[in-house]
Order: C-alpha cells, then structure tokens, then sequence
C-alpha cells in the first residue's frame, strides 16, 4: 500500500519526512508543489486549479497497481480533497481514505487573508500562526528565502471559493489540533463531504500539532494499513 503525503503552506517534500522513517507497513511517498525543495527550478503556483492539476498528474504517476491512501496537512489537506474529487469525476482508481489535519471544512470560509499583507505584517501573522522555530523569526537572510514561497502558499489557499460538489464516496478522516483557530463545529462539517464515514478526532496542540504527535500518527498509518488491506 502506498501513502502518498501533502505538505502545509511552505512545506516541501521533507516537511512530513518522520512519516518516511518511521511507517514501515507502506511506502510513503512525500509530494510536494512547485518552486520548492526538489522543484525549485519551477515557478511557483498561486492558483488551486493549477496546484490540483499538477498533483493529480504527480499522483498518477505515483500510484500503479497498488491501494493508496491520500494524507495532507493544512494546505495540503485542501488539495488532497480536491484530487479527490477530480479523481473520482476522471474515474481513475480512487484512493481508500482521504486523511487530513490542520484544516476546518471546505465549505467553512476563511475568516481573513495574509497574502496581500506588507512583508513584515504577513511575517508576523505567520509567526502567529506556529511552525516557525524561535531562532528563525529575526533571521533576515532566511525570512527572505522562505517568506516568497509562504507568500505564494497562501495565494493558493485564498484562490480556493468553495463549490458544492458531489459528495466524495470513500471514508475521510480528520485530525485537528485543540490550539487550534478550528472549532469543532467547523471541523465536523467534513461530514458533508462524503457518503462514507468521517471520523473527526481532536489531538492537544496548535496547527502544527502533527510534530507533538509523531509516534500517534506513526501507529495511526501503519495500523490503517494493516486493517485496509485485510477488510
């Protein structure tokens, strides 16, 4: 079975890498978007569709003949719900479970936007919002590096305009953290994306709360694996 991983905004291929080293009962496979890490040499995407089209072809590329499930985080979690969707309306094999953690429903708007924002003011909500370590938050040389592809990062995510769909056909699971700016409510409206089962489960923590829980998500893969492939 594969894992095929998205990574949040400003998030390359490496960026959910302990998943790689540690689950050991798939092979996991750590996408990542344009203009980063092993990309870099490509311009960035600041639109969804394009960002969708792009990892759509990457994952087709990737899955062959094997079950494959979809994990993303954050940003992430946004485009692995739309590759699914344009899975299932190009009737290519679809995954066996949609994961995601860190993001409230789709249909839920978003409540403000950071891209617009002056380079300082956009750094200092970005700090905000968790990920950044301390000793990077005055580091100029590397603020000039990462806040161009974060910059980019949230264009995608604010070019996104909810469109009531077909509901997804395959179970969806979904992770926040309790730090979080996500209420329950909020995160309980996946419910409305599929016909099958959504499991919605809280973790302690703020949005990048995956990295308190590693060894969780860890046995949470691996488990997920075994009971797949034998149901």
């Amino acid at each position: 079975m594969k894992l095929i991983t998205l990574p949040f905004a400003g998030g390359n291929k490496y960026s959910l890498s302990f998943l790689k080293r540690k689950v050991f009962d798939m092979q996991v496979i750590n996408l990542e978007y344009p203009g980063r890490g092993a990309r870099n040499s490509e311009s960035f995407l600041e639109d969804i569709d394009a960002v969708v089209n792009d990892i759509f072809i990457k994952i087709i590329n990737e899955i062959g003949e094997e079950p494959y499930i979809i994990y993303g985080h954050s940003l992430g979690a946004l485009v692995g719900y739309l590759v699914c969707q344009k899975i299932e309306e190009s009737g290519v094999r679809q995954p066996l479970k949609l994961v995601v953690s860190g993001r409230k429903a789709p249909s839920i708007e978003r409540d403000k936007t950071l891209s617009h924002l002056p380079d300082q003011l956009f750094w200092e909500e970005v700090i905000k919002i968790g990920g950044i370590p301390n000793e990077l938050h005055d580091h100029h040389e590397l603020i000039n590096f990462y806040r161009p592809i974060l910059r980019a990062d949230f264009k995608i995510f604010e070019s996104y305009n909810y469109v009531k769909k077909k509901k997804l056909n395959l179970p969806i699971d979904v992770f926040y953290g309790t730090e979080e700016e996500i209420s329950e409510n909020e995160v309980k409206e996946w419910e409305n994306e599929s016909t099958e089962e959504v499991v919605v489960k809280s973790l302690k923590g703020n949005h990048f709360f995956i990295y308190n829980h590693e060894d969780f998500f860890v046995n949470y893969f691996n488990s997920l694996a075994k009971n797949l492939v034998y149901n």
